[in-house]
């Protein structure tokens, strides 16, 4: 959409993944319905509940997390930025390369990388696998 407004030719300005709508930030990255679908599994892996509808700037504020340390708020980041940063890589492998992606296989993936991103950057903190796979937001407690 942004592109369209610039005056750059596109072929489209339909939504890649599910033509229903306009292609935007907010669609791409939270509500197309994989991309929605993810962010719902993602919210449901970490326990966070009652969320109808999200926005981009919301996620990644973290205004749907219910916690307030500065921990939690840099583990939400890690999972937020690496959401983001995948559904754009899977958006760009469906339009350059015909793939598509999987919502399952997608969360395993954001898992295993928001992890990394995790314990690099909580160095004072001590992250177990195991208790970060089943629901990171108990770490905080």
């Amino acid at each position: 959409m942004e592109l369209d407004k610039r005056g750059i030719d596109l072929h489209s300005v339909r939504c890649p993944i599910c033509d229903n709508d306009t292609e935007s930030v907010d669609h791409s990255l939270a509500t197309c319905n994989d991309a929605s679908e993810l962010w719902r599994r993602v919210l449901d892996w970490w326990g966070v509940c009652g969320v109808q509808s999200v926005n981009v700037t919301d996620l990644l504020k973290g205004c749907v997390l219910n916690s307030s340390s500065d921990v939690g708020k840099r583990l939400w980041q890690a999972v937020t930025w690496t959401c983001v940063y995948i559904i754009w890589k899977n958006r760009n492998q469906l339009v350059f390369k015909k793939k598509r992606w999987n919502v399952p296989v997608t969360l395993n993936e954001i898992q295993i990388k928001s992890y990394e991103w995790a314990t690099k950057r909580c160095r004072d903190k001590t992250i177990e696998w195991e208790r970060w796979l089943h629901n990171p937001n108990s770490l905080l407690m």
